[in-house]
């Protein structure tokens, strides 16, 4: 395979530092050095696998090369641009030793911490704005967590390579439970917002390192069932959430971000003690000053910006502003030329350590893994936000009633994620139960469009659950998937960049949507004929008005109009996630299906038994 990357480094002191890092190995290596080819066995996939540590080419360009832009291979070997080949790095056989339990306790409470805060607020969110007078700022609560979430992610898989991943863990709880302090102690919406911005960063963080320890820690092939055990720690949160800040909204909403302070420090108690794992040698000879040049500041400057310009259009067109008003179009051309002259940069010779390396886009089943990811962040989100309002305005639910109406996806999902790890781990056929998950969704949200006015609510019911099935057995699916092709040495890189896209799948999964949504209610406001129910749902109000109060407050026949416009604007959602399933169906067939590492060749693995911090 070709470098994908050929870039030259001009920081010289940082390469000194790591070359006479490289020239220790290669002398620690001499030995096995002249090992002839009657000592290596070949894989039954053709690569050839070294059974001793040997020094060969690629472990020189992994030392002379950041993380970021080690280049991958599918292949049994890696070749330059002249044609010189060598082997891959050896591989270790996994096995599991007396801290690997430990290890796993501690990225698990982190977890149940984001979980938990993610859902806490929205049976709490009507009593918190009410009580800062928020209007309609309300929805940024939410939205500013997400979106601080998502766009520090590349950078944390960056920084995850330089530092290591223990420490960085620490310093997302931190900013956590900093976030948490900010918004319990809020007197204004401002300072509720900047608390949750905060939180957003902590939690953006707590999730990817979780991941990419596991990554580092549990081959692929092995990984399945821990997963599983991750997906039910992150159930309990999301589960217990919601009916605790019920419980908070009726004595004191603060509460909701104040419990979760003493969970941070127990955090971070067991991650000091217990997570015990390698900081990656290849950057311990380089100094601070030169590892901070290594961060990729004009990157992550262009992807935030850029994120939030394309996400603020989408909420304004259509609502406050018409899609033809130059505040949208405007809006839009930047957000959208930003991320074209991020991905330009990201490429150029100037960027030397991107935040999504090129390589890590090499081949083509990791980049058809990332479209599924942000496909499928697309619709499960988008329909678990829309799917209430259905309930409420269409079917006359009432909001407790709707919660539980939703369960049957949410649960599903759950429970299928659960059974899903253990049998990509049990099979490995990835590329099958991610077209069997696409074909379930687009079958549901297919049933969605026909049956749009249904009576039954146990019809609705069972559509739900078609989607929550076929949701579950993708969820857990995707990051192996974007690995299997690439090295465990990519992880972070790979990781990262799969976490961004899997957040920015879920926040166009609510922006899109609503932009359509909007799009078809205004062109049905005027079949109600009632100046004042028009007056309540004109200027993209109409989903903050979906409840079965409002359309109860009105008369018959403006209540049936009301209900007939609701229904034919929630099913152009429907179809929106019905193409989108369908082109998921379509992409699933350009990954390759390949067979999942049963060892590891990572730097922050386990660390050995003695080597402790603790």
């Amino acid at each position: 395979m070709r470098h994908s990357d050929t870039r030259n480094y001009d920081h010289q002191d940082s390469i000194t530092g790591i070359i006479t890092h490289g020239s220790a190995a290669m002398e620690s290596h001499s030995a096995s050095k002249e090992q002839t080819a009657d000592d290596r066995r070949s894989s039954p996939n053709g690569s050839i696998t070294s059974q001793s540590a040997t020094i060969s080419l690629s472990d020189v360009t992994s030392l002379a090369i950041p993380p970021s832009h080690s280049p991958s291979s599918s292949s049994s070997s890696l070749s330059d641009e002249k044609g010189y080949t060598c082997e891959k790095p050896p591989t270790v056989e996994w096995a599991r030793g007396e801290g690997f339990w430990r290890c796993f306790i501690a990225v698990c409470v982190p977890i149940l911490l984001s979980a938990f805060e993610g859902s806490v607020v929205s049976t709490a969110l009507p009593t918190i704005s009410q009580a800062l007078n928020l209007g309609p700022d309300s929805s940024w609560v939410a939205t500013a967590f997400l979106l601080a979430s998502i766009v520090c992610q590349p950078l944390y898989g960056q920084l995850a390579d330089i530092w290591g991943r223990r420490h960085l863990m620490m310093v997302a709880v931190v900013l956590f439970g900093i976030g948490s302090a900010i918004s319990g102690a809020a007197i204004s919406g401002a300072m509720l917002i900047f608390g949750r911005i905060t939180q957003g960063m902590g939690s953006g963080g707590i999730d990817l390192f979780a991941e990419l320890i596991l990554c580092d820690i549990i081959p692929l092939k092995r990984r399945g069932h821990y997963v599983a055990i991750k997906a039910a720690v992150y159930a309990l949160g999301t589960t217990v959430g919601p009916v605790l800040g019920g419980v908070f909204a009726e004595t004191s909403w603060r509460w909701c971000f104040g419990v979760n302070i003493p969970v941070c420090v127990a955090a971070l108690v067991m991650i000091w003690c217990w997570l015990q794992v390698n900081t990656g040698q290849r950057w311990d000879e380089v100094p601070v000053l030169e590892r901070i040049k290594c961060i990729d500041f004009m990157g992550i400057g262009l992807l935030t910006a850029s994120v939030v310009l394309v996400l603020f259009a989408l909420t304004l067109g259509g609502a406050a502003y018409s899609w033809s008003s130059p505040a949208v179009t405007g809006t839009m051309a930047l957000g959208s030329s930003g991320i074209i002259v991020f991905a330009v940069w990201e490429r150029c010779r100037w960027c030397a350590h991107p935040i999504m390396a090129p390589h890590v886009f090499s081949n083509r089943t990791t980049v058809a893994a990332f479209v599924v990811t942000v496909l499928h962040g697309f619709v499960t989100y988008g329909f678990q936000f829309y799917l209430p309002p259905f309930f409420q305005a269409v079917m006359g639910s009432s909001p407790t009633e709707s919660g539980v109406l939703i369960l049957p996806c949410t649960l599903t999902i759950v429970v299928i994620a659960a059974a899903g790890g253990p049998l990509l781990a049990r099979f490995g056929k990835y590329r099958l139960m991610h077209q069997a998950g696409f074909v379930l969704m687009a079958v549901g949200f297919l049933l969605c469009t026909i049956f749009d006015q249904a009576d039954s609510v146990a019809l609705w019911i069972m559509f739900s659950f078609l989607v929550g099935i076929g949701s579950g057995i993708i969820v857990s699916t995707t990051l192996p998937t974007v690995l299997v092709e690439l090295t465990d040495r990519e992880n972070a890189a790979a990781t990262g960049s799969w976490a961004f896209l899997r957040g920015l799948g879920s926040l166009l999964g609510v922006a899109v949507p609503n932009a359509a949504f909007n799009a078809q209610f205004s062109t049905t406001l005027e079949t109600i004929h009632s100046a004042a129910a028009q007056d309540q749902l004109r200027g993209g109000r109409a989903y903050e008005h979906a409840t079965a109060a409002f359309v109860s407050s009105f008369g018959p026949q403006v209540k049936t109009e009301i209900i007939s416009a609701f229904s034919s604007s929630l099913r152009v959602t429907w179809i929106v996630f019905l193409v989108l399933s369908c082109v998921g169906v379509a992409i699933t067939f350009l990954e390759r299906q390949v067979k999942l590492r049963k060892g590891l060749d990572s730097d922050y693995d386990l660390k050995a038994k003695g080597d402790s911090e603790f």
